[in-house]
């Protein structure tokens, strides 16, 4: 069974042998839709001089102190988990032994984004120079992909009410972006504003019920067939006094799958209304992010334990899948991660989403980097 090992680091200083000592539990949540998330569990106790607690009195999780967390699976390289913020603190206090305990709670690096609000205007921008703005003025690195069109200041100039992660939340949603902070290479943390990555190589394999190689436990998943397939919108151009209606039959992003879940016979539609868009071009890019997001109605989830899998599975990025018959074999977005490090061992909880149905024929099994044995293939 493969060992595993986690390091925790306090602005940037490795935790004492002390604080990992009390460590009960950690939990890291890897998420492409919302902020990724830590909770850290720690024993806690009357130190002996008494009056004060082990832990929560050594003033060590201030408001906003930065937390990193790594762990290393096997023979495996450490992999950064999580590069967060302290935003909560919470104490359980027993008069059993043993039993009380500090909770801290930390939000990645989209923290930082949430200090202020305020209403800003950005004129003569595209998003995707918004975005990149907003990134640097965090601190941040940014992995940003270009957006059209640059708004002229002559007719509409986009505003921000708000906090910046919000108003980066809902640029991304109108562009069918992601908008997530993680851990770059360098060590600092990188804002990323771009469509989710589905033509990346697949980071590994899970086995789905087959015998000594099956690699995932209570694998499960759900084609949704109700949900919208096209879209439209309308809008009206008042520079060129002319209406702007758009529409979207089919998902643009590529295909993880031999069966498209877009293009039925009869497919369901939904209207975009109140968008605060007139231009055409960029009502199309809402439209059609909204059945990009729709395409992706296949789900699934399993769990993945340590010595099972000796590696660290990542959300946003792909993932293949076998064993799960001809639907639900193939390729596979992983768009969560709930990393469990505790007393029972180190459990990696998987929430994933496709596009289409069925196996490409294109798909390595054997070849990629599945950290596991590689048996024949068979879906």
């Amino acid at each position: 069974m493969a060992e595993v090992a986690f390091s925790v680091q306090l602005d940037g200083q490795p935790a004492s042998d002390e604080l990992l000592e009390s460590v009960q539990s950690i939990e890291v949540e890897d998420n492409a839709e919302q902020a990724d998330m830590l909770r850290l569990r720690l024993a806690t106790a009357v130190e002996r001089a008494g009056g004060r607690w082990s832990v929560l009195d050594a003033a060590l999780f201030a408001r906003l102190t930065n937390v990193r967390v790594a762990a290393k699976v096997g023979s495996g390289a450490s992999e950064p988990l999580i590069d967060a913020y302290v935003i909560d603190l919470r104490a359980s206090f027993s008069s059993e032994p043993g039993r009380s305990n500090v909770e801290v709670v930390a939000m990645d690096g989209s923290a930082l984004l949430q200090l202020k609000e305020e209403v800003r205007r950005w004129p003569d921008q595209a998003d995707s120079q918004i975005a990149s703005a907003i990134f640097s003025e965090a601190g941040l690195s940014a992995d940003v992909d270009d957006t059209q069109p640059v708004r002229s200041s002559r007719h509409t100039t986009t505003i921000q009410r708000g906090n910046a992660l919000r108003f980066l939340r809902h640029l991304a949603e109108r562009n069918g972006f992601e908008i997530f902070v993680e851990v770059g290479a360098d060590g600092r943390g990188v804002g990323h504003f771009h469509g989710p990555r589905l033509q990346a190589e697949p980071q590994g394999v899970l086995n789905v019920n087959m015998g000594s190689d099956t690699n995932v436990d209570g694998f499960s998943a759900r084609h949704d067939l109700i949900g919208p397939t096209t879209a439209k919108a309308s809008g009206y151009d008042a520079a060129n006094r002319k209406d702007q209606p758009v529409d979207a039959q089919s998902a643009q992003q590529k295909a993880l799958g031999s069966q498209s879940t877009v293009g039925s016979s009869r497919p369901r539609q939904v209207l975009l209304a109140n968008t605060g868009l007139s231009e055409s071009g960029e009502l199309r890019t809402a439209t059609q992010a909204m059945v990009d997001r729709s395409a992706m109605s296949l789900s699934a989830e399993g769990t993945v334990y340590g010595g099972d899998y000796p590696a660290v599975i990542r959300a946003k990025r792909p993932m293949l899948v076998r064993g799960a018959g001809q639907e639900f074999s193939g390729t596979w977005y992983v768009t969560r991660v709930l990393h469990s490090l505790g007393d029972e061992g180190y459990a990696q909880r998987l929430s994933l989403r496709r596009n289409a149905s069925g196996v490409t024929r294109q798909e390595n099994f054997a070849g990629s980097d599945a950290a596991a044995p590689q048996p024949a293939v068979r879906i």
